[in-house]
């Protein structure tokens, strides 16, 4: 009768003891992260569009960054980016695209270089520092409203809007101030995106200055390296946040 009695209290102390192993091993399955796919969709100008790299400018290499983490299936990217998109052209990119914006779990914008632009062509003959803030405080209020629409049309997605850099300085020597216009411009598009929830300003100004390596062949688009340095900026920006990628 001991003995059986004895055989019963270890089979016992072992059942007990192989317990809390068990459970720690189902809250391990119950932590890990299962992988899903994301949705990228990325608007604005020749930027977006990737000009002057002929393997897909800064979205097709974050997607490639993007695709490497554990947490991450697969990566189906939309670009709708378009060469010498203005600010006031985005509203209607952003409508007709509305049923592919809706599915976005990240939205990626560059714009506003062809708004400087637009500046220097319209008043080359007559540049102020005054028209530049001017045309920037409009820029802003049309990104405000922009903004306002896409969380309208998707309440969830993480809005990244990426800085402007100065590529004017060779080409309009005669505008000492640019790179302070540029700062200036950065700084407002910073202000107003800060205005909502799930979004990023990444600024990338320090990646451009006095390179000329960075710059393709016109001197005036990023060339591969630079949009190497671009996607690389905003992946570094991106690493530092956990909501942009999920559930």
């Amino acid at each position: 009768m001991n003995k059986f009695l004895l055989l019963f209290l270890c089979m016992c102390l072992v059942g007990c003891s192989s317990t809390p192993t068990m459970m720690k091993e189902k809250e391990k399955e119950q932590v890990q992260i299962k992988p899903r796919d994301l949705q990228i969709v990325a608007l604005g100008d020749s930027l977006t569009e990737g000009v002057g790299d002929e393997q897909g400018g800064y979205v097709t290499l974050v997607k490639k960054y993007v695709e490497q983490r554990e947490d991450v299936n697969e990566v189906f990217v939309e670009n709708i980016g378009k060469r010498g998109l203005r600010s006031e052209q985005l509203t209607d990119v952003i409508m007709n695209n509305e049923s592919v914006i809706r599915k976005a779990d990240v939205i990626l914008i560059t714009i506003g270089g062809n708004d400087v632009m637009k500046v220097v062509r319209s008043h080359f003959l007559s540049l102020t520092y005054e028209l530049f803030v001017k045309e920037q405080q409009m820029f802003a209020s049309r990104l405000d409203e922009q903004l306002q629409l896409l969380r309208h049309i998707n309440e969830d997605a993480y809005i990244v809007l990426i800085g402007l850099y100065n590529p004017f300085s060779s080409a309009f020597p005669n505008i000492p101030e640019m790179d302070e216009i540029i700062h200036m411009w950065n700084e407002g598009s910073e202000e107003v995106i800060s205005r909502y929830d799930r979004t990023l300003f990444v600024p990338i100004a320090d990646l451009f200055e006095g390179r000329d390596d960075v710059l393709y062949d016109d001197q005036f688009h990023p060339n591969t390296h630079g949009y190497e340095l671009i996607a690389q900026r905003i992946y570094e920006y991106l690493q530092k946040y956990d909501e942009w990628i999920g559930e």
